[in-house]
């Protein structure tokens, strides 16, 4: 394919209007920087807790208040660090730090949308800019989407804009806040993130980020298996939750649809969508893990279709939905009685099936948990963790932290 160079003076691919170097060629401008090693001149000094004037204590006593709320919103992963210093907003990652000029980043969100192309690279980027529309990769299709559908809004006095996101305008955001939670909480695998950009990776390998940003929200920590044993299958990764010592292998398994995240060919009609979900269960479990098994699974399915699948019988909601219940009932029946798979999550998140800029659909999270697994765990309040954090994915913190008392 022929690569297509933009020049920076160029209208921006995004429809805009804008000049490709004030638009999405912004982003490759701002640059990743690498603190060096700092001292302290001095130790820290005590305090008698009963001289500690009332107003100081109540300022801890609302800065723990916060994060209580912080961690009910967004789980138990690290909060945002960020400064403004000299007209540039400063935001640590992980170990890294970035910077962007502060009036284009008074939100999160603005962060975040830059932070893709810094993650993945400018030759990554300019080959998608050059590219046509409709052979561009997912991500960067909602990208160019999303901020075209964010443009298109009114104004506020104070130049920002506001509204309720479209479908790929969240596809993005969600996808660019998981990116980020991996990164920010645990290491982010090359491996995987060669995969995901790869068109014809990215499902699986997206699914796999959300079920590892996922387990952070919980309270888990991250254990990557060596991938290059070709003595057993692995694992997508062993999760090990942080209050308990419980040790879980998890797996994340997404349904592959025609014409869908990159997928070949033509979109099936919702009437002929395929329900089977049997043969990613079963890869999984022929994995033989380690430890106490979590499969992540994906319908990937249209808002309307997800709704009647995920439908529980009426008046009860310890019943997993029909559909679901007679798949893992089929699967104890295979291995003689017990569930080899401790928990299933099944999700559908199905952001990238709107149209135009429709608003973006909610989400469906049902969560199955075995009363007579294989493996028993000796911690279950470590699963029902899981279920928590999964339901809080598509929560994004929208301001940068402000300095207690600030």
């Amino acid at each position: 394919m022929k690569k297509i160079k933009i020049g920076r003076n160029e209208p921006c691919p995004c429809g805009s209007g804008k000049k490709f170097k004030k638009c999405c060629g912004a982003s490759l401008i701002t640059r990743e920087v690498r603190p060096g090693p700092t001292s302290l001149s001095a130790g820290p000094k005590s305090w008698p807790l009963n001289s500690i004037p009332p107003e100081v204590m109540q300022k801890f006593a609302e800065h723990e208040r916060q994060e209580q709320e912080r961690v009910r919103r967004f789980g138990h992963v690290r909060p945002e660090i960020a400064i403004d210093f000299h007209g540039y907003k400063f935001v640590a990652v992980g170990g890294k730090l970035y910077y962007k000029a502060s009036e284009h980043c008074k939100f999160f969100a603005d962060f975040l949308i830059d932070y893709v192309p810094w993650i993945f690279g400018r030759e990554w980027f300019e080959t998608e800019v050059g590219k046509a529309p409709d052979q561009r990769h997912p991500l960067f299709q909602w990208r160019v989407k999303g901020m075209t559908f964010m443009k298109k809004q009114p104004k506020r006095p104070d130049g920002t804009y506001e509204a309720v996101p479209s479908g790929f305008m969240a596809a993005y955001l969600t996808f660019a806040y998981d990116l980020y939670v991996v990164d920010h909480n645990a290491r982010l695998d090359q491996r995987m993130l060669a995969r995901l950009k790869h068109p014809d990776q990215f499902q699986g390998a997206r699914h796999e980020l959300f079920a590892e940003a996922t387990c952070l929200r919980s309270g888990f920590q991250i254990e990557h298996e060596d991938e290059t044993d070709p003595s057993q299958r692995h694992a997508e990764f062993t999760a090990i939750h942080k209050a308990t010592g419980q040790k879980i292998s998890v797996e994340a398994k997404s349904k592959h649809r025609p014409g869908v995240l990159g997928q070949p060919g033509a979109p099936d009609d919702d009437g002929e969508l395929n329900l089977r979900f049997g043969r990613l269960l079963n890869d999984a479990v022929r994995k033989n893990v380690s430890h106490p098994l979590v499969v992540f699974l994906d319908t990937n399915l249209p808002f309307a279709v997800a709704q009647r699948l995920f439908a529980q019988p009426t008046g009860s909601s310890a019943v997993p939905a029909p559909h679901f219940n007679t798949l893992l009932d089929r699967l104890r029946k295979e291995h003689n009685g017990s569930d080899p798979i401790n928990l299933v999550v099944f999700s559908n998140h199905p952001h990238h099936y709107t149209r135009g800029e429709e608003v973006d659909p909610r989400k469906h999270v049902l969560s199955v948990f075995s009363q007579i697994p294989v493996k028993p765990v000796a911690y279950p309040q470590a699963l029902f963790a899981l279920h928590r954090g999964a339901n809080l994915h598509g929560n994004i913190p929208n301001e940068f932290p402000k300095a207690v008392g600030g």
